[in-house]
């Protein structure tokens, strides 16, 4: 266990070259960042982190992060807004987020080369500047989104599943859709709506094409044009589960038979 250790911007500026300059041809993780004064700090939270461990599924990590935070008695609006604690995190586990393939590459590494806010935002979160205003963007990143998921799920057993079932690195738009609105994931009816509709039970996954953009009912359409069109006429806030489940229109008959 180590005490985390924050990059600054630097250091943050660092391993962005890295991303763009040798991360795809199998290089060595620049981990060394994290315990270099010239590029990093202790972080003031007194939060513990092991390097060593592993995690099989964005759940795991969501949980394990939000654990952490919890035993240091730092609570998510301390460092949700924060990037470069998110990068040293990414950082920190890298390996795992882009592993060495047998061929000796990482493979393609994610970017977006036509975002104007940053070209890896699954590493290195997003802040986008509006109206005088800046606010962090977690939904593409590899751990703020996780984390927050779970976090504003945490008081419930096995609500975030659906969500966050999956590799670490794999990230569909559905967990894109999810962790982008706030107003979302700290709705509990909503997204034990979302585990009703997806979740199967009996084998412990997703359905089968519930993210299919072509077939009626899918997820992004619930956490979308749906979820925009209902809010003017009902609050989903105020409603049980059950309610706004037995109230969705019939594309969405499938998925609860399914």
């Amino acid at each position: 266990m180590v005490r985390l250790r924050v990059l600054n911007d630097r250091g943050v500026e660092a391993f962005r070259s890295f991303l763009e300059d040798s991360a795809e041809g199998g290089g060595g993780a620049p981990t060394h960042l994290l315990y270099d004064d010239a590029y990093s700090s202790t972080s003031s939270h007194a939060v513990f982190l092991d390097e060593d461990e592993e995690f099989t599924s964005k759940l795991e990590l969501g949980r394990y992060l939000s654990q952490q935070f919890s035993d240091a008695g730092v609570d998510r609006q301390e460092v949700s807004t924060d990037l470069n604690l998110w990068a040293s995190v990414v950082l920190l586990w890298f390996d795992q987020f882009c592993p060495v393939l047998e061929d000796g590459t990482r493979g393609r590494i994610p970017q977006e080369r036509a975002d104007g806010f940053e070209r890896f935002p699954k590493f290195i979160p997003r802040i986008v500047a509006r109206a005088g205003e800046s606010s962090l963007r977690g939904r593409r990143h590899y751990a703020l989104g996780p984390y927050l998921i779970f976090d504003y799920n945490k008081d419930t057993e096995h609500q975030a599943d659906a969500l966050l079932s999956g590799p670490i690195n794999a990230w569909g738009d559905d967990v894109e859709q999810t962790a982008g609105r706030i107003e979302v994931i700290s709705n509990r009816n909503l997204i034990a709506v979302i585990r009703m509709l997806y979740w199967d039970e009996a084998n412990g996954r997703l359905k089968p094409g519930y993210s299919t953009k072509s077939r009626p009912g899918n997820i992004n359409r619930l956490l979308a044009d749906l979820r925009n069109q209902i809010k003017l006429t009902k609050d989903w806030y105020s409603m049980a589960p059950q309610e706004i489940y037995d109230s969705l229109p019939p594309e969405y008959d499938e998925w609860k038979t399914a």
